[in-house]
């Protein structure tokens, strides 16, 4: 009797240690599955704050040119179906010549002297401008703190080297009053 109660004490100790093993394990296990859990919710912050970043600094171009044009009602376009197609459709209703004039406009952001412009872009922007003329590629200087206006027929030229290429007019920060008028005189073609 003695040996069995030896055996069923062994044996309650041994269950008690492989549940305190079982334990331990499952808490190393659920450890690790929390640091990957936390490096995979980590990268795909990442993923998803890379594009924004970008994004949201045209998109503040985008709000600020809106905001200082009133005089023109623009229609964003965001399409992946059509590569290449631009930014911006834009009406300017000129009060002064009681007419109105559409035309459409690409924004980017300077990077150094070139303009990011994919070959989907450079391609519309020439084909629509040898048809209409009326497609153009609006770029804020970052660094020159300076909004420069392209016609579309540059824009192979923009995607090397922005500064080579004379622009159709420059508007120097705080560009809040003379961008739309900038924008008319080019429109309008008016001297």
């Amino acid at each position: 009797m003695a040996s069995r109660l030896v055996v069923q004490e062994i044996n309650l100790n041994q269950n008690k240690k492989n549940s305190e093993l079982d334990f331990a394990l499952s808490k190393e296990r659920r450890s690790v599955l929390l640091k990957k859990e936390k490096q995979s919710s980590k990268d795909r912050k990442k993923k998803t704050t890379t594009p924004s970043v970008n994004r949201g600094r045209e998109s503040t171009f985008w709000k600020n040119v809106r905001s200082i044009t009133p005089s023109i009602f623009w229609t964003r376009i965001e399409t992946y179906g059509t590569p290449g197609i631009p930014d911006l459709l834009g009406v300017f209703k000129s009060k002064k010549f009681n007419r109105n004039i559409s035309f459409w406009c690409e924004l980017k952001l300077t990077k150094g002297n070139k303009l990011n412009l994919s070959p989907f872009q450079i391609s519309w922007n020439l084909k629509r401008y040898s048809l209409c003329q009326d497609n153009f590629i609006m770029a804020k200087g970052v660094e020159q703190r300076a909004v420069y206006f392209y016609p579309g027929s540059v824009v192979r030229e923009l995607a090397t080297d922005f500064t080579s290429v004379e622009p159709l007019f420059v508007v120097h920060q705080p560009w809040t009053h003379d961008l739309e008028p900038a924008l008319e005189r080019v429109l309008v073609h008016v001297p």
